[in-house]
């Protein structure tokens, strides 16, 4: 041991003799500055996108040749020599032992590679949203187009250097969410240079130009040729940090394609910036980076759509969706939820069509979409098993989505894996809480509550809960709930105020009718376990709306699976299955209700029928076919 300690030591003042260490100190920032820049020019010089790949190749085999060659030689003013053995090297000088060490050079080459580092690496570590120092105060993206330089070397593309300005300048004006500088604006202040060499231009002229047009964004771009291929580039900059954060390129076959190039290049600023500013402006960090569209048109469709959603607004929130896929028909997540707002608006049938359609889409798209719609696919045809693998290889992919664990929760929810289920969702609320901002979504709110609710853990259950009513005080299903909460740790006095509250909200707010009203306190104090008070408002909301066949189904169910009055059940399903003998809910009453009356062949076949005709899987279905199948097998 003593020994390795000696051997350790020796090393050490071996490598700091040798000055290993000051190498490596110079070296390792230097090369992160050396990538930095090839990663900024690779874009402004249309270099291949390998470029940045050899660099980092290069630098990461030079490091150990590097060490070796600080090891063997050192840099002296006499030159470059090799390095002594420490027997033959020259003793210290007597000043050099105590006191004050002298600041060398090299320490001063340090110091100063380090300061650019920091200088480089602060907006990526703490820059959150690109946009949010380019915001005016009334949150519009304010823009300066710079003339184009010609890189041709051929004069007669000089006039689409301020031809190239003039289209992007035109364009982008029609967006509601850029504030753009006029094309006299910009060349006044560049003094009315003609043939003005962008790329020349110092960081400190850019700055002085984007001062005098307040402008926090520049638009910098370059029209390139080989043979007759014609390519635009463009940059987004930073006028504060100086930093490129987003390169556009547009190429072209002839110089009749120029118009059709400008129109491209502009629509593709336009549509870019516009999402990402519409994005960083909504206050659910979820919808960033997920919205899987190049048209803003399509992106503000689809935001509507989801405000839809998410307060049950279901048939307005289809209609915006649609409006979202007709914008952009490749739009993965407008199907996704254009297909759960039809099943959940009880459109079976269009949910499937939508699913189905959009998996037609599915090959060429990248991997996290391909997923996404295997998932949805899934959903309709599969088991929540196959949802659960597609869904942990996308959270592989993105593990600070939250709406990937809200459908992993849901899936191990529907396999009644409440654990699973309650790890999955309370992933949600970790992921928010380090973004400082609440899930706006209030379906797992009351999810997460019946999960908690379902293993007993009242206590839990009632925070998820009180936090949810916090953020959406106008849910009603997590009114429900607490109500159910209360109600189950006997606190009849604040389920009461919760129900009073509940009504009220229905009624002045939501206007609902008096039997939705009623159905809903029937869900309440049926999973309360007060039967007596469910049955009751349930026959109140029949009588209120006897025409209306979604009260008869639910009051159907609840008689069957309650055992309050099978026989009731079995003909109010029967009632409706005269006028839709297909329809499913009602079928898979009737056989339960069967099953129950002993009569299992005919169950078996009723279940059976309803299996085939369910939209999705349920795992309740599935269990009531496995139990009347062992009684069967049992005889």
């Amino acid at each position: 041991m003593t020994t390795n300690r000696k051997n350790f030591a020796w090393l050490f003042n071996e490598l700091k003799r040798r000055k290993v260490f000051t190498v490596v100190a110079m070296y390792a920032p230097a090369a992160f500055i050396l990538l930095e820049v090839v990663d900024i020019i690779t874009p402004a010089l249309s270099l291949p996108a390998w470029t940045v790949t050899i660099a980092v190749i290069i630098v990461a085999a030079g490091f150990p040749v590097t060490i070796i060659l600080a090891w063997i030689f050192d840099l002296t003013p006499e030159g470059i020599k090799k390095t002594g053995n420490i027997e033959s090297a020259p003793d210290e000088p007597a000043g050099s032992i105590g006191g004050r060490r002298k600041i060398k050079g090299s320490d001063l080459v340090i110091t100063a590679l380090v300061i650019v580092v920091g200088i480089l690496a602060y907006p990526k570590i703490f820059s959150r949203d690109r946009f949010e120092n380019a915001r005016d105060a009334d949150g519009k993206v304010t823009i300066a187009v710079l003339p184009f330089e010609n890189l041709t070397s051929d004069t007669l593309y000089n006039i689409w250097q301020g031809g190239f300005q003039n289209l992007l300048i035109t364009t982008l004006s029609n967006s509601s969410e850029l504030s753009v500088r006029r094309y006299q604006a910009v060349n006044e202040v560049l003094n009315n240079k003609k043939d003005i060499n962008i790329a020349s231009l110092a960081p400190s002229f850019i700055n002085v130009v984007a001062e005098k047009l307040e402008a926090k964004t520049m638009i910098l771009g370059n029209i390139l040729k080989a043979g007759n291929m014609i390519r635009i580039n463009a940059q987004l900059v930073d006028t504060e940090t100086e930093e490129i954060y987003k390169t556009f390129q547009v190429d072209g076959d002839s110089e009749n394609d120029l118009f059709e190039l400008a129109d491209k290049l502009s629509s593709m600023i336009k549509n870019h910036i516009e999402i990402r500013n519409i994005s960083d402006n909504y206050n659910s960090p979820e919808i960033h980076g997920n919205y899987m569209t190049s048209s803003s048109e399509a992106f503000k469709y689809f935001i509507r759509g989801w405000n839809s959603f998410k307060y049950m607004e279901l048939e307005s929130s289809m209609n915006w969706f649609k409006e979202a896929i007709g914008a952009d028909s490749s739009f993965t997540n407008a199907y996704v939820y254009l297909s759960y707002s039809s099943l959940m608006a009880g459109y079976d049938g269009q949910a499937r069509q939508w699913s189905e359609l959009a998996y037609q889409k599915r090959e060429g798209l990248p991997l996290e979409e391909r997923l996404v719609l295997d998932q949805l696919n899934a959903y309709y045809n599969e088991t929540p098993n196959e949802e659960i693998k597609y869904l942990n290889q996308l959270i592989e992919l993105d593990d600070m989505n939250p709406l990937y664990y809200h459908h992993l929760g849901f899936a191990y929810y529907k396999l009644f894996e409440y654990e699973d289920a309650i790890n999955s969702w309370e992933q949600i609320f970790r992921i928010h809480e380090k973004w400082g901002t609440d899930y706006m979504n209030p379906y797992v709110y009351f999810l997460l509550g019946d999960a908690y609710h379902k293993i007993n853990e009242h206590m839990r259950e009632e925070e998820v809960l009180s936090l949810g009513h916090r953020v959406f005080p106008n849910a009603i299903l997590i009114q429900q709930h607490q109500a159910i909460c209360a109600f189950s740790q006997g606190d009849k006095e604040k389920a009461n105020e919760i129900i009073a509250e509940y009504k009220t909200i229905r009624q002045n707010v939501l206007h609902c009718t008096e039997a939705m009203i009623s159905t809903g306190l029937g869900v309440i104090y049926s999973n309360a376990g007060m039967m007596d008070e469910a049955e009751d408002f349930y026959r109140q909301s029949i009588s209120l709306e006897p025409d209306n066949l979604i009260w008869t189904r639910d009051f159907a169910w609840f008689l069957i699976d309650n055992d309050i009055n099978i026989e009731e059940g079995i003909q109010l399903s029967d009632y409706i299955l005269d006028s839709f003998p297909d329809y499913w809910p009602s079928l898979d009453a009737k056989g339960w209700g069967l099953y129950k009356q002993g009569r299992y062949e005919e169950a078996l076949k009723l279940l059976k029928d309803s299996w085939d005709l369910k939209p999705a899987y349920s795992h309740t279905g599935y269990l009531h076919i496995k139990e009347v199948e062992q009684m069967l097998a049992s005889q």
